[in-house]
């Protein structure tokens, strides 16, 4: 029996922990957790602190994913009949459900943006008039950093000044969805404090490039974090003995494991080069970081290429009738991708 190999390039979702993560998760005992609901378990305790302290915010909270961060980021800073600024493409906007306005009872604009980078003159033209009885106030702008539909864009230092200076000027709190804040560090050399604090509030998530099988991190001021740990209580997020999943975060957010994303953009790297050089009827966007987007520039029923590419083990997630996403990550290898080109451009050639 022949065993195909398999790719999976379809998030960094898929991650698993590392050998050191198990070995300290191994290494706990009964006491190193508590009762989290109660700020009982130590284990939560120092996981947040350590990434309150690296994320340069005063507190942080851990939650059980990035939706539910974004969510309570929200609730914690409007009230229902608010009005939110959300990119167009962004994760928030397309796929959380639509739990702002379902269970925070908010208003939701959109606003385009290229690469994440929106114009600011349109942006202005979107606020309400707070003074305004018939209108909805706004009350809270938001970026994705790195930006998911755009490849990966990494939204650059100079433009979330100006999306800070946008927000004070209009009396705007400002929630930064990092659920990959650090492969935006990564990309720009930078500490992501640097990025991080020109954002009132930040979510980055533990799950994805970091490798832990669960949960994410909110970070903000005390008062904000106070108000978020209430509200992750009513939708159901206080977890108990929740140190046996902080445990991986703790080796996670060490520059070791962090750093190591670098080896990832360098995959992602060496990914949209090789598809560049199949000289077939397709755009492959910037790629900033740990995400590769290929376009189809002819009309081709995407999901028959995508089925094909599954066939062939290299497994993919199409993002819209003409884009194929592929995600880079921990468990990725250069054989992976250089497996991975060949399959794709067989699978294109075959269907294109």
């Amino acid at each position: 029996m022949v065993i195909m190999k398999i790719v999976d390039l379809r998030s960094d979702t898929v991650t698993k922990p590392s050998p050191e993560m198990w070995e300290y998760v191994k290494s706990m005992g009964n006491s190193s957790l508590g009762d989290d609901v109660m700020g009982e378990d130590p284990t939560v305790n120092e996981l947040e602190e350590k990434a309150a302290k690296l994320i340069g915010k005063e507190s942080a909270l851990l939650v059980t994913s990035g939706t539910q961060g974004n969510l309570l980021s929200f609730l914690s800073q409007t009230k229902p009949g608010d009005e939110i600024l959300l990119e167009e493409q962004s994760h928030i906007f397309l796929n959380e459900v639509g739990s702002a306005a379902r269970i925070g009872g908010l208003m939701i604009r959109s606003y385009p943006s290229v690469r994440g980078t929106p114009s600011f003159e349109y942006l202005q033209s979107l606020i309400r008039d707070k003074e305004e009885i018939h209108e909805p106030p706004s009350t809270l702008f938001c970026t994705e950093n790195t930006h998911n539909y755009h490849g990966g864009a990494i939204v650059e230092l100079n433009v979330l000044k100006k999306m800070n200076d946008f927000s004070k000027k209009n009396d705007l709190r400002f929630h930064m969805d990092g659920a990959r804040v650090f492969n935006a560090a990564i990309g720009l050399n930078v500490p992501v404090t640097e990025i991080t604090k020109h954002s009132d509030s930040v979510m980055f998530c533990l799950s994805k490039g970091l490798s832990c099988p669960v949960g994410s991190i909110v970070a903000g001021s005390k008062e904000f974090i106070s108000k978020a740990r209430r509200f992750r209580k009513m939708v159901g997020g206080g977890m108990r003995q929740a140190g046996i999943i902080a445990a991986f975060g703790i080796v996670a957010l060490e520059p070791k494991w962090i750093n190591r994303l670098a080896d990832d953009h360098k995959n992602a790297k060496l990914l949209s080069e090789g598809l560049k050089n199949l000289n077939l009827p397709i755009k492959v966007h910037p790629t900033d970081t740990n995400i590769v987007v290929l376009e189809m520039l002819e009309k081709v029923r995407i999901l028959k290429i995508v089925t094909a590419l599954n066939k062939a083990g290299i497994l993919a997630f199409n993002i819209s009738k003409e884009k194929i996403r592929f995600v880079t990550h921990y468990g990725i290898n250069v054989d992976d991708i250089n497996y991975s080109i060949e399959q794709i451009g067989l699978a294109l050639q075959q269907n294109l």
